[in-house]
């Protein structure tokens, strides 16, 4: 079975049960176990496609209970470090646009390369990593090493640039580093607010210029309620969302992610992938309780041929 390895943050998410215009408002909070690839992981499994997570916990009753929920839905948690740190939290606004969040870091950064690498590339087709693990040592040093034998591999390595400057240590200058750090991406997938974060405020166009002169290969751009915006570095197209009744923003980049891998697994172009992608967002976009899996690919199939978009 063809795997893809996600590198990065699995923390806990606290999610307000009301929408909010400020956390502190918020009355009362879900518990969700959560993290980009925490819930890429849940996702690509629904799909069937084999995950991989390199990434860290706290040796706390969160972090056990994380790895045991990962554990219940059949991902191999072997690679899954277990730090001294609390595992890390981050508070979060229900919303229909973007949500505000708060962080509280503990073992998200304390990703460990592994004593025997050669298993972690078994099979793997893509690697998957966020910005998360780029802000802090050791796991910015790990990420380092993994790219550098993904290289001389040939692994394909698809970046997620969810930069916040509130990640970053003081003094320590992310946005220059994440530029570079995109020399040789296959493919990222930026929120207009990501790119406001990374290059400032632009046009939608003018990012995916920006992306592709820091040597990105191919870029999906998500517009939110506008669909998204793909680029191969020769063309670009507008694909319209899928979703009719937006409910909740949360963890529907993470299921476009899914749904886009599944279509380059099947040989898709990106721009067939981005469909997919679509149809997997649209599901997460439209239902409100974030415990309700993924559902397969005959049903994102069928969101794609009952709703005509172009």
């Amino acid at each position: 079975m063809k795997k893809i390895l996600i590198i990065g943050e699995l923390l806990i998410d606290l999610i307000s049960e009301e929408y909010v215009d400020d956390l502190a408002d918020a009355k009362s909070f879900k518990k969700y176990y959560a993290g980009s690839p925490g819930n890429l992981a849940i996702n690509l499994k629904n799909l069937g496609i084999e995950p991989l997570l390199l990434a860290s916990v706290g040796d706390d009753p969160f972090g056990r209970g994380y790895k045991k929920w990962l554990e219940e839905k059949g991902i191999k948690t072997t690679f899954i470090n277990q730090s001294k740190l609390p595992t890390s939290f981050v508070i979060v606004s229900k919303s229909q646009d973007t949500p505000l969040f708060m962080p509280i870091r503990g073992a998200d950064y304390k990703i460990e390369f592994p004593q025997e690498p050669e298993k972690l590339f078994e099979g793997v087709e893509f690697i998957h990593l966020t910005s998360w693990p780029l802000s802090r040592n050791p796991a910015r040093k790990t990420v380092m090493k993994v790219l550098e034998i993904a290289k001389k591999r040939g692994t394909k390595v698809c970046f997620d640039p969810n930069y916040r400057e509130i990640l970053w240590e003081n003094g320590s200058d992310g946005k220059t580093f994440i530029r570079e750090f995109m020399k040789d991406i296959y493919l990222v997938k930026p929120s207009l607010d990501d790119s406001f974060h990374i290059f400032g405020k632009m046009s939608p166009r003018r990012y995916i210029n920006e992306y592709h002169k820091c040597g990105v290969e191919n870029v999906v751009l998500t517009l939110g309620k506008d669909g998204v915006l793909v680029s191969d570095g020769e063309k670009v197209k507008k694909i319209h969302t899928y979703a009719k009744n937006v409910v909740d923003t949360t963890g529907a980049g993470d299921a476009f992610w899914s749904g886009l891998y599944h279509g380059l697994l099947k040989g898709f172009d990106v721009f067939g992938a981005a469909k997919i992608g679509n149809a997997a967002a649209a599901f997460r976009l439209e239902t409100e309780d974030k415990s309700v899996p993924i559902p397969s690919i005959e049903v994102l199939k069928k969101i794609m041929e009952t709703r005509s978009i172009s």
